[in-house]
């Protein structure tokens, strides 16, 4: 085979090798620069801070795990907002009496009667997906139509996808709340909010994705 043949045979395998890695290549320009948009995005849908109005409904739930997310659940049960609150993902320790000795060092006062009567104790969850769940349950039990979703304001837009598909007839008012401060006005000077940004941003992403391609499946 002469020089010239062999020449031409390594430009046509180079030829599609090169389409290949610039068509990668361009993908993988046009999906980072989705992300970083929608992360963008996300960051201004993001609410500052609760409604000014409190909503009407006829059950409260609260997610554990961020400050401040509980005590104010717990102020519009006792402000008449609803009939009933649901505390879920609570840690198997906490018993009511130590539930209420907490929200009394928060500056929340919740008397036994109100406890026993109007305040349930959710054990069972332990991610948002469980939370949903664990409220769906009980929201049914109770026959309870309407209810306002309290969490903080950078994982609601997460609790509102899990609680939505868990119970699609269920009215769901939304009081995000904003954490204590310095809270995530400057989010990027922390590397510890940074990191609380990111991973939300990434798990909302898994959520939306996986109650999407469900809800496109048949049954």
């Amino acid at each position: 085979m002469s020089t010239e043949s062999r020449q031409d045979g390594r430009n046509w395998k180079a030829g599609p090798l090169r389409g290949w890695l610039v068509g990668i290549l361009s993908v993988a320009v046009v999906a980072g620069g989705l992300w970083v948009g929608g992360f963008f995005w996300f960051l201004a849908a993001m609410p500052s801070d609760a409604p000014r109005a409190a909503p009407e409904a006829d059950a409260i739930v609260v997610l554990t795990g961020g400050s401040r997310r509980i005590p104010v659940a717990v102020s519009l049960l006792l402000e008449g907002h609803a009939k009933e609150l649901l505390v879920t993902g609570v840690n198997d320790i906490v018993s009511p009496s130590e539930f209420r000795a907490a929200m009394a060092e928060s500056g929340v006062a919740v008397e036994a009667e109100t406890m026993a009567c109007c305040v349930a104790l959710g054990y069972g969850a332990h991610d948002t997906i469980g939370n949903a769940e664990e409220a769906a349950g009980w929201m049914k039990a109770g026959g309870y139509r309407s209810m306002i979703l309290v969490t903080s304001n950078y994982h609601m837009a997460r609790s509102r996808i899990e609680f939505r598909a868990a119970m699609p007839d269920i009215e769901i008012s939304e009081y995000p709340v904003r954490p204590a401060d310095p809270g995530l006005a400057e989010w990027w000077k922390s590397p510890q909010s940074r990191f609380l940004i990111l991973s939300e941003y990434v798990k909302y992403q898994a959520a939306w994705l996986r109650v999407t391609l469900a809800s496109m499946m048949p049954g």
